[in-house]
């Protein structure tokens, strides 16, 4: 998403009076920036810096900001990176500030999306496993054979499962069988690299599993990033388990919602995509004025699985946070 994107003049300036939009460090000239991330690769290329913003996009535009958020994301990734490393490396170095990652660069990144599932979430999107096995009723999906009589947010009687799928530029992407997805990564990266990053991926979920279940959190599905270092080695990347690539329910209700055909209790980043909804935007025409208790919701929808997996509450975010990030950086970087 480019900056044109992001800057665009068609959402309200209201959107944005909360959090942190965007950063500017006029010495290491202009970032690229991402839907969440503002990104800037420095000196010989071998690290990057990644500032987590509170952009928050819904139907491809960036609608508001929701206060709070980057931090979640940054900081939920750092303590996992910290958690799993032994698994597999990953791309941290340090952070600095809540909202700053520095990070080895990737010389390569795994051509297919790894998404590892443990219940068939209700959702609507293509690639979903409940999309295809209730509305289109499919039974073998991403080469993987499930039984009849599966409801929703039920867990699949198989465990965990990885569903791979293309990464489009344009368009929707495609569900992969797991001999697809190793072709694809085989032929890009060399023999082995998928059988190496589907292993990964299904012991870091079963690790963070199991230690959100002592939390009182399901972990229900999540996406992982791999990439290749410059040593020709795996390695994760991007961020990981936090509430923009995972879904998190609330264990303690989720076995009476689930017998009342109910979706589980979840920390929920759909609020506003639900909320323009109900008020006439998909993704065309104007954006509207977002009510501000519904951003307040969404800052707490992230705030609170970060509380109960640190079993602390989130830092208190900075009034100036841009100017904060600013000079933390140049600090760091002895600019």
């Amino acid at each position: 998403m480019s900056a044109e994107k992001i800057n665009t003049p068609h959402t309200p300036k209201e959107n944005f009076s909360k959090g942190l939009f965007q950063v500017e460090i006029p010495k290491l000239g202009e970032p690229k920036r991402e839907k969440v991330r503002d990104i800037w690769v420095l000196g010989d290329s071998k690290f990057r810096l990644m500032v987590t913003t509170d952009r928050q996009s819904a139907f491809d535009s960036i609608v508001c900001t929701t206060p709070g958020k980057g931090q979640v994301l940054n900081l939920m990734s750092k303590f996992w990176f910290e958690k799993t490393a032994d698994i597999i490396p990953n791309h941290m170095v340090n952070v600095p500030h809540p909202n700053v990652l520095i990070a080895r660069q990737a010389e390569a990144t795994l051509p297919v999306e790894v998404v590892v599932r443990r219940y068939m979430a209700k959702s609507s999107t293509e690639t979903s496993v409940y999309r295809n096995y209730v509305d289109k009723g499919r039974r073998k999906i991403y080469g993987i054979e499930f039984p009849e009589g599966l409801q929703q947010n039920q867990e699949f009687p198989m465990g965990s499962i990885i569903t791979p799928t293309t990464k489009s530029s344009s368009g929707h992407d495609e569900e992969l069988t797991d001999q697809q997805a190793a072709e694809i990564v085989d032929g890009k990266l060399g023999k082995g690299i998928w059988n190496q990053a589907r292993n990964a991926a299904n012991a870091i979920f079963e690790r963070a599993r199991i230690f959100c279940l002592l939390k009182g959190l399901i972990l229900a599905d999540t996406k992982y990033e791999f990439g290749i270092n410059r040593d020709g080695k795996l390695m994760l990347i991007d961020e990981i388990h936090t509430p923009d690539s995972s879904r998190y329910w609330l264990a303690k209700t989720y076995k009476q919602k689930l017998e009342e055909g109910k979706d589980p209790d979840t920390f929920d980043k759909d609020i506003l995509r639900r909320w323009l909804v109900e008020h006439g935007f998909k993704g065309d025409g104007p954006i509207p004025k977002v009510n501000p208790k519904i951003i307040s919701q969404m800052s707490e929808a992230y705030k609170v699985p970060y509380a109960m997996i640190n079993d602390k509450q989130l830092p208190v975010q900075e009034k100036n946070v841009a100017d904060q990030v600013r000079q933390t950086v140049e600090n760091y970087l002895n600019l």
